[in-house]
């Protein structure tokens, strides 16, 4: 399984806090590469700016590298890391249903 079809980290971002000043998104290097494509989908960002807030589009593409977090000036992301065996155990409960 591709490392970006694993959840390894948990991004969370306090709408409430939040400001839209889009530090968050272009400061992001999985957003950065993706813009580089001539076509490349939306929907495959980390980080988007909607409705003047910033918010988690795709959390499966996060590498954790926390440098929206360092860019926020309103403190309002947060990444979590995700143990692999949580992750595993998670899995593994959605196959068992």
């Amino acid at each position: 399984m591709p490392a970006y079809e694993r959840i390894t980290y948990r991004i969370t971002i306090d709408t409430e806090r939040c400001n839209g000043c889009n530090n968050c998104t272009t400061a992001c290097p999985v957003n950065a590469e993706l813009m580089k494509k001539k076509n490349f989908d939306p929907d495959e960002r980390v980080i988007a700016i909607k409705n003047g807030v910033a918010v988690v589009i795709n959390p499966f593409r996060c590498d954790g590298d926390g440098i929206c977090m360092i860019v926020c000036p309103e403190d309002c992301i947060t990444i979590e890391f995700i143990p692999l065996s949580e992750y595993q155990d998670a899995e593994q409960e959605k196959t068992e249903v």
